[in-house]
């Protein structure tokens, strides 16, 4: 199964537990992201030889347990699959690249990109969610 670089459908109810993780997950990703934005434009301006480590976050956890709140409220956006059953059903590798704005700049500030849509944005994160459910094996299948 290939992994997908990012770069609502009906919803369930969230439990108690994932709301409080997604909120954890904003509060950080409010505070952080400005942050790591600020020193990626720091090091593009020293030059391709400075590099920078960046944060990596791995969310895991049981069936409806908030792992795509999580991911979304670190995203700032609705872009997973909802419903009542498992949804999420592949491995999602999402990488967040701050761009800094051109005045110049037609296209949208933020897109999302497939590692097997080599080259294609999706602007309208309804669509990567589309594309996301399309690439899940079994879709409408119970998993017991």
């Amino acid at each position: 199964m290939a992994e997908d670089h990012y770069s609502s459908a009906s919803s369930a109810a969230p439990s108690a537990a994932a709301t409080a993780a997604a909120a954890a997950a904003a509060a950080v990703g409010s505070s952080v992201i400005p942050i790591v934005n600020k020193l990626q434009d720091i090091f593009a301006q020293l030059g391709s030889s400075s590099t920078i480590d960046l944060p990596q976050v791995a969310v895991v956890g049981s069936q409806s347990s908030g792992k795509s709140s999580v991911l979304e409220a670190l995203v700032g956006r609705d872009f997973l699959p909802r419903g009542s059953d498992i949804c999420t059903r592949r491995p999602l590798v999402l990488q967040l690249v701050h761009q800094p704005r051109r005045p110049t700049d037609a296209e949208a500030d933020e897109w999302g990109e497939f590692l097997h849509l080599s080259g294609r944005r999706f602007y309208d994160f309804r669509e990567i969610r589309r594309e996301i459910q399309v690439g899940t094996p079994f879709p409408h299948r119970r998993v017991r």
